[in-house]
């Protein structure tokens, strides 16, 4: 059965399924399920007797390993747990896994987690659809953070606005691994110097500078011709110690991806296309808006030419730096 990753959480707890096939890029999200399966099953007095991870170095999955570990009995809980990570689906599992999928023991829970599933592997995929749980887990999108930041603040008593979730959002790229880890200091922090309001100040205190915010307003001068404050900009970044090399690669990517904005001028196509957070499509497309593609394309060649001369000696990487914003600014 395939399900949505909004529906998983009440799937495990709700049902008595032995087979989760979890694939996606929210390995922090995916993780939390998988211990709520456990939890769910394992007597907390036995995890290591009744509970095992095959992990196959990338390789094919060695199904003889994994029937013997499938068919042992749990000594004290009430499912065994089965967990496979860092294997490839090989002609070998392709041919033989199917069948194996449809004999899981009523005591064992099999949990196979991989980041893709190549669905042209119809007779493979198709046997996990019909004998256990199916579910694609990838980053929430911006509103599902901001309700889960929202609630979480909220169940604690502690007010935030948006505008400050979407700064948190974008320090993490979306990471529920690294976001769960900033709420937590935060509220820490709250309860601490017993503070119910979380403002711009405190995130800037306790979590990591929003480099790609930075960079979109440096190129948001640039746009607007105004070098003396894509120079603050540039400037404040240096303060925050972000090194030289990673703010020079910064400025290209954004750079390409604006052009990519300017061509396509959809968010969802754009997103399908990059990669980039739905937070960040509709902002580049706004930001786009200010250049022409003539322009963007011969900013992008100058970052190029920027390279060059660093790279020849004939600047140093600040200087660098600072020549390309007053020439990019240029109108």
């Amino acid at each position: 059965m395939l399900i949505k990753s909004n529906e998983i959480a009440r799937r495990i707890k709700d049902n008595e399924d032995n087979l989760f096939l979890l694939y996606g890029e929210e390995d922090y999200v995916i993780g939390r399920h998988i211990q709520s399966i456990k939890k769910k099953y394992l007597d907390p007095g036995f995890i290591q007797m009744d509970s095992v991870k095959l992990d196959f170095g990338g390789r094919g999955i060695n199904l003889d390993t994994l029937v013997e570990n499938m068919e042992l009995p749990s000594w004290a809980s009430k499912k065994r747990i089965v967990e496979v990570v860092n294997f490839t689906f090989d002609k070998n599992s392709v041919d033989k896994l199917p069948d194996i999928l449809k004999s899981i023991p009523q005591g064992t829970v099999l949990i196979m987690v991989t980041d893709k599933i190549d669905k042209r592997k119809k007779k493979l995929y198709d046997a996990f659809l019909k004998n256990g749980i199916v579910c694609e887990i990838n980053y929430y999108t911006t509103d599902e953070l901001l309700k889960m930041i929202n609630d979480y603040f909220k169940a604690l008593k502690i007010s935030i606005s948006p505008d400050v979730s979407k700064s948190i959002i974008s320090r993490y790229n979306c990471s529920m691994r690294l976001i769960g880890s900033a709420l937590r200091s935060l509220s820490l922090y709250c309860q601490a110097v017993d503070d119910s309001v979380i403002d711009m100040d405190i995130v800037e205190e306790l979590c990591i500078p929003d480099i790609n915010a930075n960079i979109f307003w440096m190129m948001d001068s640039v746009g607007k011709g105004e070098a003396d404050k894509a120079l603050v900009q540039l400037d404040n970044l240096i303060k925050l110690k972000e090194p030289l090399p990673h703010i020079r690669f910064m400025i290209g990517r954004h750079f390409r991806e604006l052009i990519c904005a300017k061509e396509l001028m959809n968010s969802r196509e754009l997103i399908r296309r990059t990669g980039i957070r739905d937070f960040a499509a509709d902002k580049l497309i706004s930001q786009a808006r200010r250049f022409s593609m003539e322009r963007l394309l011969a900013l992008y060649k100058l970052t190029y030419e920027n390279d060059k001369d660093l790279k020849h000696g004939k600047v140093d990487e600040r200087a660098s730096l600072e020549t390309f914003i007053v020439l990019a600014s240029g109108k």
